[in-house]
């Protein structure tokens, strides 16, 4: 019944409010009008022909917007308002008629039912107007009532009546607002919450799909070529394998935690040892990006009670996310101190990184595990948001306190605070020799600065891969690397860094970067410098509409993670084999008849840069000096961006380029001028007459003594 009543009431569109509030007004009109006329009967004839006639009027005003509403049911807020106009004058009027609110208490409380009716409905101010509408038309219909009454008594009821009616109308609608405002705040809080949870399932979907194309590939690889990559292709997975183990670990952790099923296993022993032989862990970790990890302790020996599975997941935590925040031959400070706050002792361990840092208002809710920071990068961290979180819940369980100290720009300082106490049995780890007498300091060795070197084909493409992910960078470059010159960058900017230097041949860049893949896309397609380079973006953002961002940025290809090896390599080519018929097609340009070439809009940023080129080259075409230096500087370029972006463009070097264009204007000039040869020579930037005569006979295979 009550979902038939609902699906009657239901316009498209409304939402469950909506539907509820035409309820209310429906049933408040529908049951309205049996009480009304039952009211008529009763008491129409003991107050005369007006009481009575206004009594038919109410029940045609309840009855005609019940008729419309069945074949018009939007705007419920108009058919309410009108049904509480109608309640508060008619019953205004019916207390005139029948002798003043001292003689028609019922009634009274019928009006009130206007206001009261008002404020169930969002527009409060048209609440607040009724009630005035009604406490007026009660009082005109009192003071202008022809019945004299005692002063004292007829004052009194007025000042009750006043006073009444405000105090429980003003109270309910204080109620209502702060209802409204408590439950708009709940709809943004889970507005705020389902943002965070896409944000975290997206996260959670990046880490997840990494190791996954990793595994995926290098399966691949082992398939083909089993004597080459069985061993390494082993170890990668095992490797792979592992990670998505203790990502799945650390989600089941969460949910423990949610649950308040972890439990505390307190020993007793010198945590400055522990400390030290966690922070050793981490080593290879950092040496990967040549970060040197400082360890210091003030006293060298800390002894108290700790849980070590708890004080592991802190520290590993904390290091793990300062190592994939700080940039390449940065530093990472790692203090223990002991101290007294508020006359107890407690353990300080402080983690210090150069990272870029966290905006002041985003730290207090950086150990939410839903959260992300939330800054231009959009930089989602691998581990970040679940091994935060939980941080803050073992910081918690052992009576601890957790700050985020830094601003943007400054690095990033995780203190932690846990209370130094002695009650549990003593206990020693066998975690090896480590020096207690001095400071550690784990010197990382020096990486060769730049690409690793190595022979190469001087023929092969130049590949730039950005990738985060150490382990799937190195499988790419494994996989491209007998067939292109692979160059390598771990992260956005360094990758955009080393695209201006070395204009590659092709971009495959990862989304998630401290400068993200769409951004850097963005980058390049807008500089004359990079514009021409094709990118392929290769991510686990599979959704239709990340896609569509990353080809509206500039991106050529947009492949996601877990990726087929071989699609990869037919859409390289691809890219590669239309690169090939542009440079013929931009060849034509240069040393054709470039003005009347089409201009592809899609390529208008290539079709200019080489006009500029020709342009520049043939108004200095007489002046000997002027060469590839001075057209750099013209154009704004070095050497080798030049060199490069004209190669890649027209398979041709600028030199050559500049001899053709010469030789092919001193050809016009001898075929149609008068000039002889020497002032031909001249004229197109040649001082040596046997010179100009040597290249133009190998060029055309005749003397330009033939023309003239």
């Amino acid at each position: 019944m009550n979902a038939k009543f609902n699906e009657y009431l239901c316009y498209p569109g409304d939402d469950k409010e909506t539907v509820l509030l035409k309820k209310i007004w429906y049933i408040f009109n529908f049951f309205g009008l049996p009480v009304l006329l039952l009211a008529a009967y009763l008491i129409g004839n003991n107050y005369g022909a007006a009481v009575f006639l206004l009594n038919i009027i109410f029940i045609i005003c309840l009855f005609v917007p019940l008729l419309i509403f069945h074949f018009y049911k939007k705007h419920i807020e108009n058919y309410s308002f009108f049904s509480q106009i109608i309640i508060v004058v008619l019953t205004s009027l019916k207390v005139y008629f029948m002798g003043g609110m001292l003689f028609t208490g019922t009634l009274v409380y019928v009006g009130f039912l206007g206001p009261m009716f008002a404020l169930i409905f969002p527009n409060k101010k048209r609440a607040t107007l009724i009630f005035l509408i009604y406490i007026i038309g009660m009082l005109l219909a009192t003071l202008s009532n022809p019945h004299t009454f005692e002063d004292l008594l007829f004052t009194g009821h007025i000042l009750g009546f006043l006073i009444g009616a405000s105090f429980i109308f003003l109270t309910l609608l204080y109620f209502v607002r702060e209802l409204e405002k408590a439950k708009k705040t709940e709809i943004i809080r889970v507005r705020e919450l389902d943002d965070l949870k896409t944000k975290f399932f997206k996260h959670i979907s990046h880490e997840f799909r990494t190791p996954l194309s990793i595994i995926s590939g290098m399966m691949d690889q082992i398939l083909k070529d089993p004597e080459n990559w069985l061993y390494k292709g082993h170890e990668t997975i095992s490797r792979n394998t592992n990670n998505l183990i203790k990502l799945s670990n650390r989600l089941l952790k969460v949910s423990k935690l949610e649950a308040k099923a972890m439990s505390l296993n307190l020993v007793q022993e010198d945590i400055v040892v522990y400390l030290q032989y966690l922070t050793c862990s981490f080593q290879s970790l950092a040496k990967a990006k040549n970060i040197f990890l400082k360890f210091k302790s003030s006293p060298d020996e800390i002894i108290m009670d700790f849980d070590p599975d708890k004080i592991k997941g802190i520290i590993s935590n904390l290091l793990f996310s300062a190592i994939k925040g700080t940039p390449r031959n940065g530093v990472i400070k790692i203090s223990i101190t002991s101290k007294e706050i508020a006359n107890e002792k407690c353990l300080e361990l402080k983690i210090q990184d150069n990272s870029s840092g966290i905006p002041l208002d985003q730290q207090k809710n950086i150990v939410d595990k839903l959260y992300q920071v939330d800054n231009d990068l959009e930089d989602l961290r691998e581990g970040a948001g679940l091994g935060l979180a939980v941080v803050n819940e073992f910081v918690d369980a052992m009576a601890g306190k957790i700050n985020v100290e830094g601003e943007v720009g400054m690095g990033t300082t995780f203190i932690v605070q846990l209370p130094i106490t002695l009650e549990r049995d003593k206990m020693h780890f066998n975690v090896g020799y480590l020096n207690r007498k001095h400071p550690m300091q784990l010197p990382i060795a020096n990486s060769v600065k730049g690409d690793k070197m190595r022979t190469v084909n001087s023929e092969l493409l130049n590949l730039l891969i950005i990738q985060d992910s150490l382990d799937l960078g190195n499988y790419l470059e494994n996989l491209l690397s007998n067939d292109y010159h692979v160059i390598m960058a771990n992260s956005g900017i360094e990758g955009y860094k080393k695209a201006l230097k070395v204009i590659p041949d092709l971009i495959i860049s990862d989304v998630m970067q401290d400068l993200d893949g769409f951004n850097l896309c963005h980058l390049l397609k807008d500089d004359i410098r990079t514009s021409h380079i094709p990118i392929i973006l290769l991510t686990a953002l599979a959704d239709q509409r990340s896609k569509l961002e990353g080809l509206d940025a500039g991106a050529d290809v947009y492949l996601t993670k877990p990726f087929n090896n071989e699609e990869l390599f037919v859409r390289i080519e691809k890219l590669i084999a239309l690169r090939k018929s542009l440079q013929k097609h931009y060849n034509t340009i240069a040393t054709e008849n470039y003005l009347s070439a089409p201009l592809n809009k899609s390529k208008s940023r290539e079709h200019e840069f080489i006009r500029k080129v020709r342009h520049i080259l043939e108004e200095h075409l007489g002046d000997e000096s002027f060469g590839v230096n001075q057209l750099c500087s013209n154009m704004s370029m070095s050497r080798s961006q030049l060199y490069r972006k004209f190669s890649s463009l027209t398979n041709t070097t600028v030199h050559q380029f500049i001899m053709t264009l010469k030789l092919k204007k001193a050809k016009e000039l001898l075929i149609s001028s008068d000039m002889n040869v020497s002032e031909v020579a001249f004229r197109t930037g040649f001082k040596n007459l046997s010179h100009f005569s040597r290249v133009f006979t190998k060029k055309y295979g005749f003397s330009p003594s033939t023309l003239h």
